[in-house]
């Protein structure tokens, strides 16, 4: 897909619909630092998007379709995000009422403004909110938990619940991870979305350790690498709380508990 020609396709679509009153470019290429294999996020403000939703030839015409994921954001709004051969374009459908007046807290660019609003449109950087004691308490407690599951299901020998449990415990890792750093570094930290360019803004002690949290299917293996997701989890939770002046949570005796689950398999 050439991603050049398929935006100037789609900004001359827009032109011709009366429906569709501006387009704007967001993510990594709005920034100048998109990778070849970076997607194109693209936010549609229109006056009747189910007629969006409903006729999708619009997308359809951009280049070879291969599969689809029709989801929504955050806010509620309908998304397609569309693979195509050689790329794939991300679409956010919104109100083109929600245009004028809007905040992006990462670079964007507008492609198509049929009514003047990009003028009020700001770039407010994102300052992210240290997390409430109960909202750091609510993650120790359920990456602990998927901890303890995970070590139940590798001694009952189901590796597929061992993974299932192991991700929502990688969810957890990844949020103190975020909330280390930037206790650390300032609010105004940048730790992306969903790890992504972790390379750059990841310290490189973490990254280290973070080759060893993964494993395959064997019970050996999964065990060593819930024991290092887990002892990386409790460092980063226990400077993170004193950072903020969190209560102290009992890792020791939580780890304990895991210790002997893992052990109980070897009678």
């Amino acid at each position: 897909m050439d991603y050049g020609d398929a935006i100037s396709t789609l900004i001359s679509w827009a032109r011709t619909r009366p429906d569709v009153r501006g387009l704007v470019l967001t993510g990594s290429a709005a920034e100048g630092t998109a990778h070849p294999l970076s997607d194109r996020d693209i936010q549609v403000f229109a006056t009747d998007v189910p007629a969006l939703l409903e006729d999708e030839s619009w997308w359809t015409r951009l280049g070879e379709v291969l599969v689809v994921e029709r989801l929504e954001d955050d806010d509620g709004n309908p998304t397609r995000l569309v693979y195509y051969a050689g790329g794939k374009l991300d679409f956010t459908l919104l109100p083109a009422v929600a245009f004028a007046g809007r905040s992006y807290d990462r670079p964007f660019k507008v492609l198509l403004d049929k009514d003047g609003a990009a003028g009020t449109v700001v770039h407010r950087p994102e300052v992210a909110m240290a997390p409430e004691a109960d909202e750091f308490s609510e993650s120790v407690n359920w990456a602990w938990a998927a901890a303890l599951m995970a070590a139940k299901a590798i001694v009952r020998d189901e590796p597929w619940s061992v993974k299932l449990r192991d991700h929502d415990l990688k969810e957890e890792l990844l949020r103190m991870i975020e909330w280390e750093h930037r206790a650390r570094y300032g609010s105004g930290f940048d730790t992306r979305y969903l790890g992504t360019r972790l390379r750059r803004w990841m310290d490189s002690d973490v990254q280290a350790e973070l080759e060893r949290c993964w494993s395959g299917f064997g019970a050996r293996d999964s065990e060593q690498a819930l024991l290092a997701t887990v002892s990386l989890y409790r460092r980063l939770a226990e400077r993170t709380a004193r950072h903020l002046g969190f209560p102290v949570f009992d890792h020791e005796r939580v780890a304990a508990e895991l210790h002997t689950i893992l052990r109980s398999g070897t009678k």
